[in-house]
């Protein structure tokens, strides 16, 4: 699989895009999986992906109460209601995502893990400053998610793993379009300052979570595809493609 791109989210105007019938569709609408279709993974292939699809696993899964808790103030205060159920939707679809690749580890007997030290981190990072800073945080491990699951597609020859994963990167592709808009909506009220600021520190997660991911990972990465050059360039650019959401409001007109 090539790089997904955000523009093929195909939402030229964030003002107007309805997310809640978005989400309603998606769920009525996702790709057929046949978990019958067992036995595609070779044992090295198995031993290839299993410790990045355990930590991604439990990344996906979360009950959501913090982030739920900061939806509802921010909902509130900014008088934007249907934000509530536009992120319940979302924290639904994350838990899809960690379910069915649950699903798929139970066919080749994979056990998931209970805690990951980096997924650690990073719930403790989300719920430092409020709902900004749980959206920073989600919206870079989402960015990553779209190279992981471009790179997991590529490593097999598993047609289950590969329709797995198209789902992935068609949800995440709309998830950072999401976090980015409400990135946009608190910064846009903010001080110039403090928003340079902000973008210097999601330079900065983002160049650390790609540091440790590759690191990581970088067998699974490399089979699939990419070099370090390659994975820091993509991440790097749906970063700045985030960015301009944040900044504008909408996509970029030459993201691609």
């Amino acid at each position: 699989m090539e790089r997904v791109k955000l523009k093929e989210t195909k939402i030229y105007n964030l003002s107007e895009f309805n997310w809640i019938e978005y989400f309603k569709y998606n769920n009525e609408h996702l790709l057929k999986l046949d978990f019958h279709i067992n036995k595609e993974l070779s044992n090295e292939e198995k031993e290839l992906i299993t410790p990045s699809i355990k930590a991604f696993q439990i990344g996906e899964g979360s009950e959501g109460k913090h982030l739920r808790k900061v939806v509802k103030k921010f909902a509130i205060k900014n008088k934007y209601k249907e934000y509530i159920e536009i992120m319940n939707w979302f924290i639904l679809e994350e838990n899809r995502h960690s379910q069915t690749l649950k699903k798929y580890m139970e066919l080749y007997d994979i056990k998931p893990i209970k805690k990951i030290w980096i997924d650690n981190i990073f719930r403790i990072l989300r719920k430092m400053i409020g709902l900004e800073c749980e959206v920073i945080v989600l919206v870079t491990a989402e960015m990553i998610a779209l190279s992981y699951y471009t790179a997991l597609g590529n490593t097999t020859n598993s047609k289950l793993l590969k329709t797995i994963c198209k789902q992935m990167l068609n949800d995440e592709l709309k998830h950072i379009v999401l976090q980015s808009d409400t990135l946009y909506r608190i910064s846009n009220k903010r001080n110039k300052v403090i928003n340079i600021f902000v973008r210097k520190i999601r330079k900065l997660i983002m160049k650390t979570t790609i540091f440790v991911v590759w690191h990581k990972y970088k067998k699974l990465f490399i089979k699939g595809g990419y070099s370090h050059e390659r994975f820091q360039k993509d991440c790097m650019e749906y970063l700045n493609e985030s960015i301009y959401i944040e900044k504008n409001g909408k996509l970029s007109p030459t993201c691609n």
